[in-house]
């Protein structure tokens, strides 16, 4: 019993140094973006190399909002980011709630042949979403790119909420039924608000990934008119030169506002993601 106390100490103790490690690795490249944003040119490649700046500048967020197409990228990745969200839920409640809710032969196989979609290489899409966006006369357009981005986010969402829905039991929707509600009332005021922190985890997630996705981007939006952030960070290298200020200075605005939506919807989005998690 004694030792059992003593080693306890020690396992805590190895535990925190751990997650410090974790923490540092984790951290250590957004505090090095930060901090190199607001050095000027002759302070990046320095010799001896220093963390913090010599002499604070904001010359490099100044030409990423004048001198280059990102504020309007950002417009767009917002735009693509939401229709995305939106899109994805319409389409990925409809069919979760199909696959929950209804028995047929071969639901289940239907459900993992959905996810399997989750495992197909990016670039093996390619050539036919292409044929389909200029055959729709929609390439190089922020509808265009958001019907693409459907292809990435639909199966992991439509299995989220399938389990999500799973998870609700359906005598509720009974009970509701029953006092003369149709099944488009049981859904709309019983599964609904009961799986509404799955949705907007869901949403969310959906965001997130067309928010940072590049490959699609930089292929389906090429002109900037259509072009979204990830791609517009390209501007700022060359083929004999990269501006590593204004670039990083473009990532920490790029990468700002979703920490700061993330924090603030954390607690939806872990409770989304795990609800539900274990009703196959």
């Amino acid at each position: 019993m004694t030792r059992s106390f003593a080693r306890r100490p020690v396992l805590a103790v190895l535990t925190w140094v751990a997650l410090a490690a974790v923490l540092v690795w984790t951290l250590w490249p957004i505090v090095l973006m930060v901090f190199t944003s607001f050095k000027p040119g002759s302070e990046i490649f320095a010799i001896p190399p220093t963390l913090t700046p010599k002499h604070w500048t904001f010359d490099n967020y100044t030409n990423v909002f004048t001198q280059s197409s990102m504020p309007h990228a950002l417009v767009n990745s917002i735009i693509v980011g939401l229709l995305v969200a939106a899109a994805t839920l319409i389409f990925c409640f409809s069919a979760g709630y199909a696959l929950a809710r209804f028995k047929f032969k071969g639901a289940r196989s239907v459900a993992l042949f959905i996810l399997v979609g989750q495992l197909v290489p990016l670039s093996v899409l390619l050539l036919p979403l292409y044929k389909m966006v200029n055959k729709l006369q929609l390439l190089d357009t922020t509808i265009g790119l958001a019907f693409v981005h459907l292809t990435i986010t639909v199966p992991l969402v439509t299995w989220m909420i399938r389990n999500q829905i799973a998870a609700i039991p359906i005598s509720l929707e009974e009970a509701a039924e029953i006092d003369g509600g149709s099944r488009f009332d049981a859904v709309s005021y019983v599964t609904l608000p009961i799986a509404a922190p799955g949705l907007a985890a869901a949403g969310m997630f959906a965001f997130l990934q067309s928010w940072h996705e590049f490959l699609f981007a930089s292929v389906f939006a090429t002109s900037e008119s259509a072009r979204t952030a990830p791609v517009a960070l390209t501007e700022f290298a060359t083929e004999y030169h990269v501006d590593w200020g204004s670039t990083m200075a473009a990532s920490v605005v790029l990468t700002v506002p979703v920490v700061i939506v993330f924090i603030a919807l954390q607690r939806y989005l872990i409770g989304g993601l795990t609800s539900g998690a274990v009703k196959g």
